[in-house]
């Protein structure tokens, strides 16, 4: 039986106090440090909101979740029954804990992988029985839901709709800008046309073919919050990020400003502490988005939270932050020899004299510097689409390889090695890069290539 399709969240009539929830119980601190048990919810959650359960089946788990072939065979292979023991536990120990006032809980009934939206009260009455044993394919369990989510649908649903406003708008500004801008193609620039020469070898088809757009896909983002102050050293209220914008970032976001704001001497951009875009993935995201333009490659730029399973595999991408930070990081569907696990850059397949992992500075220097590493790839999925992957530990790390890429000078030594790695070849379609950034201030001010795969040597397996 194949998988049926899926519609992205964001086109459903109405946004669903379910995913909501979902999502808070994923960027919990029970699934945050276990992505493929947090892939694990998400998948079941968002097929069962969409009316398909029957996709979620172990088979289909198995593939589109671990990564297993599309006809592994379950029977011998157990990962997907091992997998739901521990996400049932942990959904427990969510709903004891950081989740006790939450009004609905979800439950993977023991049996089955289909998730369950039941009130509180209803589950602590449900008695405990015996665990059964967990079948080789799990039947597809009804979805209860219940009209008491009613009373807390209304605010969810208007800060969600106010959160996504607000980023349309921001990306919409900067999308108009980036097209009034100059580019190496226009004759007062004609100097540059011979750096950017690279560009096209290394994207390859990204942004290229017809009718095949790439998504330039944010960290879930929200609402920032930009304000004038006439002091140093303002008063903002709850614990938050508190810092003074770039002023590129602020010129874009210059019509947030009300005449009071812009006139105060000092400018300042808030961000809570909830998992919104942060300062490094949004500069990494001016300097994508400026070189597409430049290179005459559109991009289109969307949210994380706004893509589903069915369409992160049959489209291109750009994935910018790692997987603290961007839902999808882990999801590359093709094969890598570089990964982010923790805090820590590993190599997967470590060639002669080459570390199996890079490890931040767990101290500042002298001068309040940090070193820490980051990753670029460029692969190509089983099903024949681009993912381009630029990610640090942090946000400062993943705007230093956005950085890199940005800068030609930097990446044409790469770009001619990676070439004389296939002599009398095409350029590779697929490459990978560790680099090593060195931050202050959250900032980026340095950053370098230590590890170069010209072609990864997973894909020649």
């Amino acid at each position: 039986m194949s998988e049926k399709g899926l519609l992205p969240l964001t086109l459903v009539a109405q946004p669903d106090a379910r995913w909501e929830l979902v999502q808070r119980v994923a960027d919990s601190d029970y699934f945050r440090k276990g992505p493929k048990l947090r892939a694990f919810l998400l998948y079941v959650c968002e097929n069962t909101i969409l009316g398909r359960a029957e996709n979620v089946r172990e088979q289909l788990i198995g593939s589109k979740v671990f990564g297993r072939l599309a006809d592994y065979d379950f029977n011998n292979d157990n990962i997907v029954r091992v997998e739901a023991r521990e996400l049932r536990k942990r959904l427990e120990t969510y709903f004891a804990n950081e989740g006790k006032d939450e009004a609905v809980v979800i439950e993977i009934p023991k049996g089955a992988y289909v998730p369950i939206f039941r009130p509180r009260e209803e589950a602590a009455a449900q008695p405990a029985g015996p665990e059964p044993e967990e079948p080789a394919e799990a039947a597809v369990t009804p979805v209860l839901t219940t009209r008491r989510a009613s009373r807390w649908l209304a605010p969810i649903v208007a800060m969600g709709l106010l959160a996504w406003a607000a980023a349309t708008v921001w990306l919409a500004t900067e999308n108009r800008r980036l097209r009034q801008m100059p580019n190496p193609s226009s004759a007062d620039a004609g100097a540059s046309l011979q750096e950017y020469s690279i560009y096209p070898e290394l994207l390859g088809t990204l942004g290229k073919l017809p009718n095949r757009e790439p998504q330039l896909v944010l960290c879930n983002p929200k609402v920032m919050l930009l304000f004038g102050s006439e002091t140093a050293n303002p008063y903002v209220g709850p614990p938050g990020i508190l810092m003074v914008p770039p002023k590129d970032l602020e010129r874009t976001l210059s019509f947030a400003f009300n005449g009071w704001d812009r006139d105060m001497p000092y400018h300042f951009l808030r961000v809570t502490r909830d998992e919104y875009t942060g300062m490094g993935e949004a500069m990494a995201a001016l300097q994508l988005a400026r070189l597409m333009d430049a290179l005459h490659r559109p991009v289109h730029p969307t949210q994380a939270r706004f893509l589903n399973w069915d369409n992160v595999q049959e489209q291109d991408l750009i994935l910018l932050g790692g997987p603290s930070s961007n839902d999808w990081t882990y999801q590359v569907d093709a094969a890598a020899d570089f990964d982010i696990s923790g805090l820590d850059v590993v190599n997967l397949r470590p060639l002669a004299g080459e570390p199996k992992q890079y490890t931040p500075d767990a101290a500042p220097r002298s001068r309040g510097e940090l070193v820490e590493y980051g990753i670029l790839k460029m692969l190509t999925t089983r099903h024949g689409f681009k993912t381009f992957l630029l990610a640090g530990l942090s946000g400062a790390g993943t705007a230093g390889v956005a950085d890199f890429f940005a800068t030609p000078a930097k990446m044409k030594p790469l770009a001619e090695r990676i070439a004389a790695a296939v002599p009398g070849k095409p350029f590779p379609a697929d490459w990978e890069v560790i680099i090593r950034i060195v931050v202050k201030d959250g900032l980026p001010l340095e950053s370098s290539a230590v590890t170069i795969r010209p072609v990864p040597l997973a894909a020649r397996q």
